[in-house]
């Protein structure tokens, strides 16, 4: 009665948008359906986080059920407690109300219990989604500490014979098993080796993900679901554990949710390591994926063509958020809006009456029509908390891919953008930044047509959103600023540069919201050791510690003779109001760029 209630209550606010949301999925997934999807999620969020109790995760809700089922905070075996509490971040993320950060911090905390868990692979799925997303926003060091430990109590299942990451001990059946989930929690050691961990954690991950590429995509990009080694490291077997068993012939199933965690976690990969195998993988998974997909852009639970029929929503809204981040990697424009539109196309049917719950008493979540285990009839059609969380991600990642703007990038690769080759002698730039995180570490930089940017060091004019939370610009072998000023999340800077191509200097102006143009470097010389430069050929949107800590748009770039005349500056001193110091959490100041 609860469920029917609260779901009639938000519908008599929203019914208005339901015309929008009706009918097949069509690639015209707007912003209107996007802000709707979110509403309604944040609506059962609240719902759930108010009648459940921290420590209880929410995992699934049987069709027709009206409750979520739940597994405890030291269910040692268990991998979904992360994705409710990282729902709850990403409802603060949305919002910025202290409220869901509140309910974020609640759930989260009970999971420090399994920090130093050993006995799965599924770190990553507990701990990036609850603690890693705590961290991005709020920069709380405590949660930093827990995903280093947790990243080491994963690290100890490294096989170095085999060069994988051992699934599991559960199966006597196995001896060093290797299964495609174990795609997603290699961010967990991707991250961690940047941020504290030991340095041969990214080595662990990209050695089991081209393992995996190598022994468990096949050649038209469909993927086994297991492949265990013998001891020596030889193949013992290939096959399926949560895909279609039953089926004949198993080279040709291919379980969908697990090919979806491939789709993502090769994408991941390519992010943190810019590795071209990587990317060429993830194409390779996604466009198996895309060619055997049905119109509805809904996936059966399994490819193989005598797999029962059993649509899978979480295989979809999984591949959705895969396809989101895909898209802004591919250099090709054709074959990146491909994977937008049918990313697009997805939430679009997802977003519709058939999967939404919205205006049904049967779910306390926001997407039904999932499928857990379907060879053992576990949770079919039912809403599944993975779902929800992976579809809410894929929300986010379209609305924070504005039309004409960037995102920061945690590797070289996908963060420069071209500028053209025209940028010559003396230019002023332009645009506006927008910090997405807490703690940010990002650099904004530039560089001419002919580098290619894979380091800091090839950026001869840089503008940094540090960590102590202020705005500095690189001044020959270091960072200065003549001002102070400091940023907040979620509030636009406004920043004009001066770059003399000839001189080899530049100058910068921010302008806070609501404030003046503020001077914080006055011709600095170019970066000491920098490549030369002649012209402002690309610029480089490079995140320390997160993917996508901040967002640029309105980028210009003109000759001097176009653009109006500079602002005069504040002086130093009237630059800003001082604020209190930011938490004793935040981590020291890095000048590594």
């Amino acid at each position: 009665m609860i469920a029917r209630n609260r779901a009639r209550m938000f519908a008599g606010g929203v019914v208005g948008c339901l015309g929008l949301l009706a009918g097949p999925a069509r690639a015209d997934f707007n912003e209107t359906k996007a802000d709707y999807s979110l509403q309604f999620s944040q609506h059962q969020m609240f719902w759930t986080a108010a009648q459940g109790t921290p420590g209880q995760y929410p995992k699934t809700s049987p069709l027709n059920s009206g409750r979520w089922t739940t597994v405890a905070a030291n269910d040692l075996a268990g991998w979904t407690q992360g994705f409710f509490p990282g729902l709850l971040w990403q409802m603060y993320d949305k919002t910025r109300d202290p409220a869901w950060r509140t309910r974020a911090e609640a759930w989260t905390t009970p999971l420090a219990v399994q920090q130093n868990n050993t006995t799965t692979h599924d770190m990553g799925f507990k701990f990036f989604t609850s603690y890693g997303q705590g961290y991005r926003l709020t920069g709380n060091a405590t949660y930093s500490g827990v995903l280093v430990t947790a990243a080491r109590s994963l690290a100890t299942r490294y096989n170095p014979t085999v060069g994988i990451i051992d699934c599991c001990d559960w199966n006597s059946q196995w001896d060093v098993p290797m299964v495609t989930d174990t795609m997603m929690n290699l961010e967990l050691l991707f991250w961690a080796a940047r941020n504290g961990g030991d340095a041969n954690m990214n080595d662990k991950a990209l050695s089991h993900a081209r393992k995996t590429m190598n022994d468990m995509v096949r050649p038209d990009g469909s993927t086994w679901h297991v492949v265990d080694y013998s001891r020596t490291g030889a193949i013992r077997s290939k096959g399926t554990f949560q895909g279609c068993s039953r089926c004949a012939d198993q080279s040709k199933a291919t379980w969908a949710r697990g090919h979806a965690w491939a789709m993502y976690g090769f994408t991941m990969a390519y992010r943190y390591t810019t590795d071209p195998q990587m990317l060429a993988t993830a194409q390779k998974v996604t466009d198996f994926y895309l060619n055997n997909l049905p119109a509805d852009f809904i996936p059966n639970w399994d490819f193989h063509p005598q797999a029962p029929q059993q649509k899978d929503s979480s295989a979809a809204a999984i591949a959705a958020s895969a396809m989101m981040e895909l898209s802004a990697y591919v250099r090709d424009p054709v074959i990146s809006q491909r994977y937008r539109n049918a990313a697009l196309a997805t939430l679009d049917a997802l977003s519709a009456p058939g999967y939404l719950v919205m205006g049904t008493s049967n779910s306390p979540g926001v997407i039904k029509g999932g499928v857990g285990f379907f060879e053992r009839g576990e949770d079919v059609n039912a809403s599944l908390i993975y779902t929800d969380y992976y579809f809410t991600e894929a929300l986010q990642r379209y609305k924070m891919r504005a039309p004409g703007g960037w995102v920061a990038s945690i590797s070289f690769g996908p963060s420069v953008q071209s500028l053209g080759t025209a940028n010559t002698g003396v230019r002023v730039v332009e645009f506006d930044v927008t910090p997405l995180t807490e703690p940010v570490d990002a650099v904004i930089g530039y560089t001419d047509t002919s580098t290619n940017a894979t380091t800091y060091n090839e950026l001869p004019l840089s503008i940094r959103l540090n960590r102590n939370g202020t705005f500095d610009v690189r001044r020959g072998a270091v960072y200065e600023a003549l001002a102070r000023v400091e940023y907040d999340p979620y509030k636009s800077y406004h920043i004009r540069m001066r770059a003399d191509l000839n001189a080899r200097n530049y100058s910068v102006w921010i302008t806070p919201p609501g404030g003046a143009p503020i001077l914080v470097a006055d011709r600095y010389a170019f970066r000491t050791g920098a490549p030369a430069i002649d012209d402002l050929g690309k610029v480089v949107l490079k995140s320390g510690i997160f993917d996508n800590e901040i967002r640029v748009l309105n980028h210009t770039v003109r000759p001097e003779a176009a653009a109006a005349q500079a602002p005069a500056a504040q002086p130093a001193a009237k630059a800003r109001t001082p604020r209190p110091e930011r938490p004793a959490s935040r981590p020291p100041p890095s000048d590594k760029k």
